[in-house]
């Protein structure tokens, strides 16, 4: 009788670990972390569906000539979105739920963090500020593309919390982006710079870009001065510097280089991604999307799909002494004489020379599935030269010194055509005036996802963009009618 206890039925499940076990341990806590990170990486492919999130932006612009492809019903949903007659049976789900997968895994770092008694207090501060910067930034996607959305910082169980999630206005889930960036930018929460084998993690000046991008996009005056604070001290920190080259930063060696502030990570080795699970880690299919089809040369990958004809006015747009142009824009019959590729539809001759897939971009990959899906071009997301360009567009937003200003903007083109600011000529020098602003974004991140929300914000999408059908009723894009169906009549659909 004494031999027999009930300590045989305190197992613990050899299947899954309860969260109270699973998040006790800092290293655990980093795992979370990390793979909070993770959805990074399927903006370009994941749930069946296309979705290239700079594309997206940029084929609602005009630096695109079209969409691309073998024809309109490739990619469908893509060509409609061009066309401003995008419909919510059509929409980017595998986009919106690749967001709030990222919000979800956010929210276990955010909910599961006090779980883990022995995390130092700088430990845990920085694990929270990284989780709520990776929060904001897939709200800020998901409130960019579609404004009102479901919001939720603890994720629901369907029990003590439903799954159907309140809908927010834009305006409420702007205050609420804000408060996870406000938190994160606490000093001394996240580091000035992260160690070699954390690159790809955020620090506080990729915060300071992400909280000045929103607050520019919101139009938000009363948060321009501390925007523009940040900015400043970014760019006094002396740790940022301008490419001198400006095609060296699209190459392998410019990954990571002195202009870089973040970006998302992409390897061809090692590397898991193919169709059959494009959510392991590995490499991007970008730069296949965007190769010529049918390629016949030596410089570029042979399997390309064609899409993104860069539009001719784009092109036209560069000075001829820019280097930008060149080494931004692919001009296929100079670059490629006696090579071929099929043209697909609004072809121009004109392709996005900085994500393109070079020869080689994927030499490392070893697997059989999934060549075209492992380039290992990383996504430049923000760079020290927007650091420069927005901290001049709130100098003249917020009435500062127009030298300053005009020092910040003269200081990118500069460089665009290869000189210092003290010897760039006059006739290359722009007063930072606001259309002058708005023109040297177009000019500095070309086919970058950054065009559509500048011609929003600068209050010129209407002008731009009337010919192809654009208002304002089309600012978002229509909610995935799946769910508004699964929300059972909670969420109002934008009015597409």
């Amino acid at each position: 009788m004494c031999g027999c206890t009930t300590d045989f039925l305190e197992v613990d499940p050899t299947v899954t670990t309860p969260t109270e076990k699973y998040y006790d341990t800092p290293a655990k806590m980093e795992k979370a972390l990390i793979a909070a990170y993770a959805p990074l990486q399927w903006f370009d492919y994941t749930y069946g569906e296309y979705h290239p999130l700079q594309f997206i932006s940029d084929i609602m612009a005009d630096d695109y000539n079209g969409v691309g492809g073998s024809s309109e019903g490739d990619i469908p949903w893509l060509h409609l979105t061009r066309q401003y007659r995008l419909n919510p049976e059509q929409a980017p789900i595998g986009l919106w739920n690749s967001l709030y997968d990222g919000v979800y895994r956010a929210n276990q770092v955010t909910g599961n963090i006090d779980r883990c008694k022995s995390l130092s207090a700088a430990s845990r501060n920085r694990i929270l500020a990284e989780a709520r910067t990776l929060r904001a930034f897939y709200y800020h996607i998901l409130w960019k593309l579609w404004g009102n959305i479901p919001y939720y910082t603890v994720n629901p169980d369907g029990e003590d919390i439903s799954y159907i999630v309140p809908q927010k206005s834009a305006d409420e889930v702007y205050r609420l982006i804000l408060e996870d960036l406000d938190f994160a930018t606490t000093p001394g929460y996240l580091p000035e710079a992260v160690a070699v084998d954390e690159v790809g993690r955020f620090n506080k000046f990729a915060a300071y870009m992400l909280r000045a991008n929103v607050v520019m996009l919101a139009g938000d005056q009363t948060q321009y001065p501390s925007a523009l604070a940040q900015l400043k001290e970014l760019i006094g920190a002396d740790i940022y510097a301008l490419t001198p080259v400006f095609a060296d930063i699209w190459t392998d060696a410019g990954e990571w280089n002195s202009e870089s502030v973040f970006e998302i990570n992409y390897a061809d080795n090692p590397s898991n991604r193919d169709w059959n699970d494009p959510f392991s880690p590995g490499g991007s299919i970008y730069p296949t999307f965007l190769c010529p089809d049918s390629y016949k040369g030596t410089k570029f990958a042979s399997e390309g799909y064609g899409f993104g004809p860069v539009s001719k006015d784009l092109h036209d747009a560069y000075d001829n002494a820019d280097q930008r142009r060149d080494a931004g824009i692919l001009d296929f019959a100079k670059v490629c004489p006696g090579e071929s590729y099929t043209p697909r539809v609004a072809d121009t001759g004109y392709f996005n020379y900085k994500y393109i897939a070079r020869a080689g971009g994927n030499g490392a990959y070893v697997g059989t599935e999934g060549a075209e899906f492992n380039f290992r071009n990383n996504i430049r997301v923000y760079r020290y030269s927007e650091a420069l360009l927005n901290a001049a567009e709130l100098t003249v937003r917020t009435g500062g010194s127009q030298k300053e200003a005009d020092d910040l903007l003269n200081t990118v083109r500069a460089r665009a055509f290869n000189t210092t600011l003290a010897e760039l000529p006059a006739a290359a020098r722009r007063p930072a005036t606001l259309d002058n602003l708005l023109e040297e974004y177009r000019l500095e991140f070309a086919l970058e996802g950054h065009r559509f929300f500048d011609l929003v914000r600068f209050g010129k999408a209407e002008e731009t963009l009337a010919s192809r059908g654009y208002t304002a009723n089309k600012r978002y894009l229509p909610i995935p009618q799946s769910e508004i169906d699964r929300a059972e009549g909670t969420l109002t659909q934008n009015p597409y």
